[in-house]
């Protein structure tokens, strides 16, 4: 659903494999305090899972 949201908002983002890169899962943990999926950052705004208003703000706030 994220990927469908930013896509549909004319955004363009980097999408990062877990299972491919799994040297990415430290990263996750370190950013989002937490190994669930989707996590989207937008500037400093760290947003865990499907959050159309928040993802709404932290783009606008760019």
């Amino acid at each position: 659903m994220v990927k469908k949201f930013l896509a549909d908002q004319g955004v363009q983002y980097k999408e990062i494999d877990l299972a491919a890169d799994p040297a990415k899962v430290s990263e996750l943990v370190e950013v989002s305090g937490q190994l669930g999926v989707p996590v989207t950052v937008i500037g400093n705004e760290v947003i865990i899972g499907f959050d159309r208003g928040r993802l709404e703000s932290a783009l606008a706030a760019l």
